[in-house]
């Protein structure tokens, strides 16, 4: 008769002991198994805490995250936000030491398609888990901030990150018409090269109201002076400061404005050369909304514009036409005057 009470009571109190055990000492929670850009699934069973970030982009959607604190290497070429300038150097964009990355232990790699196949393979080798995170367009850095939300734990973040971003650019948007202004970006003016189709310029260009003259061309590439000349966009958009490169001064904005040879184009005659910040415009990461609605403030300033130039030229003719037809009144009613006394 006084088992089953015991035997209660036993129960309860190893229900209890688990439940305490659980809350002290939580079991390993698992992070999930994601496909990256390079196609190569990769599952880790534990939350990152250290992780190396092999470029500037994957570096930002990383610090958007809110894991800048994890953070234990980056690149040459990381320096948005400023925190990273004190976060561990490992190499260039392709230039990655291998021993750097190792010494940093890090239990994720963050690799971009700059990242070399051999680089990739010898991290693997040593036994490091890499991810390639490699987005081509808006839809891409959506989808990579889902991504790498996922294999870091942090899915809420990046749910409201990417929310957040396609908001911005819906916003941006604008619908494409038979009027729209042409662009071209420009990344470097010596020799001069240029945003084609399948890149994220382009993809922005297109969403924000423009064409892209070089839509044409696939991926970024080089064009003659002649080819840009014919192009004679009526917006040139060029990453600001040296381009790629780290300057002070917005050198292709200047070689424009300056340079007879591109004189006779539209965009220099009409001062709708534009410089936009080159970490801004070329890398894709988080800032793509601050990319589009730079452009879309520039597509829609011209198209301002010239809607104002529309208005006065119409008005200007509105106004001679009375005045002509007051003319052949006049001359009419005067043959009348002549033919009555006639």
């Amino acid at each position: 008769m006084e088992t089953k009470p015991k035997t209660k009571t036993t129960l309860r109190m190893t229900l209890l002991a688990m439940s305490v055990m659980l809350v002290l000492c939580p079991m390993p929670v698992s992070a999930s198994t994601v496909t990256d850009d390079a196609g190569m699934t990769v599952t880790l069973n534990t939350i990152p805490e250290r992780i190396v970030s092999l470029s500037p982009s994957n570096t930002e959607i990383l610090a958007a995250l809110g894991l800048l604190d994890k953070i234990v290497g980056v690149t040459d070429f990381c320096g948005y936000p400023p925190e990273v300038k004190n976060k561990t150097r490992v190499g260039g964009y392709s230039a990655i030491s291998i021993e750097k990355v190792a010494m940093a232990k890090p239990d994720l790699v963050i690799a971009s398609d700059k990242t070399s196949d051999e680089t990739v393979s010898r991290l693997k080798e040593i036994g490091l888990p890499v991810i390639v995170v490699a987005p081509k367009n808006v839809e891409d850095v959506i989808r990579d901030i889902h991504m790498v939300g996922k294999i870091t734990g942090t899915d809420t973040q990046a749910e409201d990150l990417a929310a957040n971003i396609t908001r911005r650019i819906a916003k941006a948007s604008a619908v494409l018409s038979i009027n729209s202004p042409t662009v071209a970006h420009v990344v470097y003016s010596k020799p001069l090269y240029v945003s084609g189709n399948t890149t994220m310029q382009n993809d922005i260009i297109s969403r924000t109201g423009g064409t892209n003259v070089f839509a044409g061309r696939n991926g970024w590439g080089t064009v003659s002076l002649e080819e840009f000349l014919l192009a004679n966009p009526d917006i040139i958009i060029v990453s600001g400061g040296g381009g790629m490169d780290v300057s002070a001064q917005d050198v292709i904005l200047e070689e424009f404005m300056s340079n007879q040879q591109y004189a006779s184009l539209s965009a220099v005659k009409n001062h709708h050369v534009y410089a936009i910040n080159a970490d801004i415009i070329s890398r894709p990461g988080p800032r793509i909304a601050d990319a589009a609605e730079e452009v879309s403030r520039i597509i829609s300033s011209v198209e301002d514009e010239r809607a104002a130039h529309q208005a006065v030229a119409t008005d200007t003719r509105s106004t001679k036409t009375p005045g002509f037809s007051g003319l052949i009144a006049a001359l009419a009613v005067l043959g009348l005057f002549c033919a009555m006394r006639k």
